[in-house]
């Protein structure tokens, strides 16, 4: 077998309490015959697939087959970019087993089975990845993201789920919402997008390359993986009536058509933000603004 055929396979047991561990255990046997010579990884603790994925940069694997959540390939992807774009590019498979697998939902895919049967049949699409910059324990640091950077209230919102309700699943995400909105928001927000500026008062807001988060939220439902620009979605001067309003809509889409509901397609972006604001990306908790981003078009192979 030629090296660049080479295949590795990173696997997320804790991902959806434990779902990663039974999904890897029904399909190792396809996956095997599916892939000869097939290598596996186990990630065994948070960071760990970031490392994996770092080793596996210059390996010459032509496929690297990320089994978990959203948070594994977030992880591959950064470690594969630790130091730098590298020239050359895997394949990145997306095998869902988390909580909410939302990238993956672009490609019309759910099923873990549905999934694999995609990646062996090699189907295949060229999509954007968001660079981002952000301050993290008082320095800049700069990461990737394939689905969604949530700021202030979004991020504050998985940070309730993750801490007391993650084990409600998607209803935990739901739950959260409406226990973070009685604190309300208190902020200035500067924001510039391809150049044009702006600034709006207690909002919050998301920067998305794909349409969903949290599972089936349709967060960001007009946005393209592969046109060049993510969406900057601004729930502008909301009250918490407005915001659950709004809420109620997410799940459809339908959200985007609220008078206080602004989405903003940009390949740049720069944050500001009095208070900083909480930052998260892919369902990861990461540091704060300021923020700044680019979109790098059709820049990873995406096999789903």
């Amino acid at each position: 077998m030629p090296e660049r055929a080479r295949t590795l396979l990173v696997v997320n047991p804790a991902a959806g309490h434990g779902l990663g561990r039974k999904t890897f255990d029904r399909l190792e046997p396809r996956l095997r015959e599916s892939f000869p010579g097939l290598e596996i990884r186990l990630s065994e603790y948070p960071g760990h697939a970031v490392e994996l994925g770092r080793r596996a940069s210059g390996e010459g694997f032509a496929r690297l087959l990320c089994l978990g959540g959203d948070g594994t390939p977030f992880e591959v992807v950064n470690g594969l970019y630790a130091d730098g774009r590298p020239p050359l590019r895997p394949e990145i498979g997306l095998i869902p087993a988390g909580t909410g697998n939302s990238f993956i939902r672009d490609f019309g895919v759910t099923a873990a089975e549905e999934a694999l049967a995609n990646i062996v049949a090699g189907r295949r699409r060229a999509v954007d990845l968001v660079e981002f910059e952000h301050r993290r324990e008082g320095r800049l640091v700069t990461l990737y993201s394939l689905n969604i950077l949530g700021v202030g209230l979004i991020a504050d919102i998985l940070k309730l789920t993750n801490e007391r309700l993650k084990f409600l699943g998607s209803a935990g995400y739901s739950l959260a919402v409406l226990l973070r909105l009685a604190k309300g928001m208190d902020n200035q927000i500067d924001f510039q997008t391809d150049g044009r500026k702006w600034t709006v008062r207690d909002s919050a807001f998301v920067v998305s390359n794909s349409k969903y988060t949290g599972g089936k939220m349709k967060i960001a439902p007009s946005a393209d993986v592969a046109d060049g620009k993510a969406d900057l979605v601004v729930f502008r001067e909301v009250n918490r009536r407005e915001i659950i309003a709004i809420f109620k809509g997410v799940f459809s889409g339908k959200h985007a058509a609220h008078p206080k509901v602004e989405i903003h397609p940009a390949a740049e972006i720069r944050v500001e933000a009095d208070p900083p604001l909480r930052v998260m990306a892919d369902g990861e908790l990461l540091g704060e603004t300021p923020l700044r981003l680019r979109v790098l078009p059709r820049e990873l192979p995406i096999l789903a």
